[in-house]
């Protein structure tokens, strides 16, 4: 795999002018105007003299375009409001982690993780997104098992891709567990708006394999999961388990009627220096170098569920350069 390199570094400018344009891409997003113009919206009208001078700004950016009463996205925008949720993770969620740097680094050989996690969520969520067609895929082949069950997201953030599925697979039960309460009340706040509530679990707790079970695994969860999925956690979980294989073998012993595994994550990408890599690959690997969390290789991913005995049906790589998702069934 071969990335092109720029013929220059980052500059100064780049960094003082892409903190203030990140900063103004989620004001947009907080305000909708992304969502909308994603949709079916063909523009945005601001209402108030703030709303006004965002908008200038992203007209002077070069990302929206003015119409007669509005503004709407021009391509180079489209890509901003597609890719949105990158911005939220490193911008918002990851920045308590990076602020730390100053502070430790003179003690530290690592520093724990720090995030916003509302945050985090909200970001993964949008990125998880940005490529519909992975999730109804997922969706497909639940809705088309002959013996419906429960699926479960390990790790579910909004709830946003249980949602998906529980649409598209009407006869599925759906179990999303989150280790910050507060994303799950939130999750389930938001659900109970919708016509899936009375198909969801909620639950607050950690997934991570070793020691006792955990408080949220009580008996009916526990025999009634038959597909799990996991996006963005597995290289963190696999770290602290000693192995990818060890996670998913503790999940194969907590829900001892899985018959299907969905793992999204982000892959190590190759290239020495930053420039030689895709974007977002040198945050994300230098993100977890210095939080001591461990990026795997696509062939490691590959071996280990080789060797818990799952075979990989589907396998999505549209989204991203360095993120993949295997469909596995056994």
């Amino acid at each position: 795999m071969s990335y092109a390199t720029p013929s220059t570094p980052l500059r100064l400018s780049d960094l003082l002018e892409g903190q203030t344009a990140n900063h103004i891409i989620l004001a947009a997003d907080e305000l909708g105007w992304w969502k909308q113009l994603l949709g079916d919206a063909r523009e945005i009208v601001p209402t108030t003299g703030l709303q006004r001078s965002l908008a200038v700004a992203l007209h002077r950016i070069g990302w929206f375009e003015p119409t007669e009463t509005g503004y709407r996205l021009t391509e180079p925008g489209r890509e901003i409001a597609f890719n949105r949720g990158f911005i939220r993770v490193t911008t918002l969620g990851w920045e308590p982690t990076f602020r730390a740097l100053a502070t430790d680094s003179a003690t530290a050989d690592m520093i724990p993780a720090k995030t916003r996690p509302a945050e985090v969520a909200c970001g993964c969520t949008d990125i998880a997104h940005r490529h519909p067609e992975t999730i109804k895929s997922i969706a497909a082949r639940i809705a088309a098992d002959p013996a419906p069950g429960t699926t479960i997201d390990l790790g579910c953030a909004d709830g946003g891709r249980m949602q998906v599925i529980g649409e598209l697979a009407p006869s599925e039960q759906l179990v999303g567990v989150d280790i910050e309460a507060g994303v799950i009340e939130a999750a389930r706040a938001r659900l109970a708006q919708t016509e899936l509530a009375e198909r969801f679990r909620l639950r607050a707790g950690s997934v991570q394999p070793g020691g006792a079970r955990p408080e949220w695994l009580d008996a009916e969860v526990r025999a009634d999961v038959t597909t799990a999925l996991t996006f963005f956690l597995l290289h963190q979980l696999a770290t602290e388990s000693g192995g990818i294989d060890k996670v998913l073998a503790s999940w194969m012993d907590w829900f001892p009627n899985l018959r299907r595994l969905v793992i999204g994550d982000v892959v190590r990408a190759e290239g020495e220096r930053w420039h030689e890599q895709p974007w977002f690959a040198p945050t994300f690997e230098f993100y977890h170098e210095v939080t001591g969390v461990k990026t795997w290789a696509e062939e490691e991913y590959t071996e280990a569920f080789a060797k818990t005995g799952w075979r990989v049906v589907e396998h999505h790589d549209a989204d991203h350069e360095v993120f993949e998702t295997w469909i596995l069934e056994r």
